[in-house]
């Protein structure tokens, strides 16, 4: 039997000009690692999905209910915009609520530790996982309260500020000085979303180890362009594959193991004094763009939890 997963994501967070690449990218993407595994593969707009209840949680997609039959989602769930991002969280909620697989509930806990990085890094930090310091920017009126708490927990810049709970790099600011720090806080409060600042960590990659089952797979590491600081692959940084994950593989797995993860990708900088948490997420973790022989042991370890969580 050939399996389906779905890809969930928002449009209205992509410039309406390049929708159409996107969904082709990621479709010609996972499609040539899913189906010589079993899998069909599709992305789906989210401004094309209506939740309901009629007796039993029904997601309508061009007339069809996508719950009739079991199959897997991966929902991209977060939004800086607040109308889309209470979008997203119905359909996450109705397909968690069905008989069908939600592919990001891979661990235990509350779902906000798959997105929220300051619960991540609070999180981890509790189990003894060097973390950065991280502040929180208050909302609205109150957000420059957040300068004296980063200047007594930070010190001087230079800092970064990103969303709480977007990903890809999106909306993340190098910021190098005080007049900055006082600007970028200013326009963040504006935003409705939320941010938190830490200090601005030279490192030399940023690197995912992917773990299925409490054990490393493999990893790729995400370099930034030539002066650039955002390593993520959609931001102009590049990959290379090498053995750095040894370095971090005790800490991979007592994080696996406290939240009784099944899979999960842990980001971590690797700076010269060692390597720090950045963050993890799930199964919208990207691994489609390694090279020979770690994609294929990706793939199969992905695909093989999916086939065992789906019962295919």
């Amino acid at each position: 039997m050939v399996a389906q997963v779905t890809w969930i994501y928002q449009s209205d967070d992509i410039d309406p000009a390049a929708v159409a690449g996107f969904e082709q990218s990621i479709t010609k993407r996972y499609a040539a690692v899913s189906e010589s595994r079993g899998f069909k593969f599709r992305a789906v707009n989210a401004s094309e999905l209506v939740p309901l209840c009629l007796g039993k949680p029904v997601l309508r997609y061009q007339g069809q209910d996508l719950l009739s039959q079991k199959q897997c989602f991966i929902v991209e769930d977060t939004s800086p915009d607040s109308q889309s991002h209470q979008a997203l969280q119905a359909i996450y909620r109705t397909i968690a609520m069905s008989d069908s697989v939600l592919l990001n509930r891979s661990f235990d806990g509350p779902d906000y530790l798959e997105r929220d990085k300051l619960g991540i890094l609070q999180y981890a930090a509790k189990l003894g996982i060097p973390t950065a310091a991280t502040i929180s920017v208050p909302h609205g009126a109150y957000a420059r309260r957040a300068i004296r708490e980063v200047r007594e927990a930070i010190g001087d810049g230079p800092y970064i500020l990103k969303p709480r709970e977007m990903s890809s790099g999106t909306g993340v600011l190098r910021i190098d000085s005080d007049q900055q720090l006082s600007s970028a806080i200013d326009i963040a409060a504006q935003t409705g979303a939320a941010y938190i600042i830490q200090p601005f960590i030279p490192h030399h990659a940023d690197m995912r180890v992917f773990m299925a089952d409490g054990e490393v797979v493999s990893s790729l590491s995400r370099r930034p362009k030539h002066n650039g600081y955002l390593a993520s692959v959609s931001q102009g940084g590049s990959i290379e594959v090498n053995e750095d994950h040894l370095q971090v593989i005790d800490a991979c797995r007592k994080i696996a193991a406290s939240l009784h993860a099944e899979w999960i990708c842990i980001d971590w900088l690797m700076t010269e004094s060692g390597p720090l948490l950045n963050e993890w997420c799930t199964a919208y973790g990207g691994f489609t763009m390694m090279p020979e022989p770690e994609l294929s042991q990706v793939a199969d370890a992905f695909f093989g939890w999916i086939e065992r969580k789906s019962g295919n």
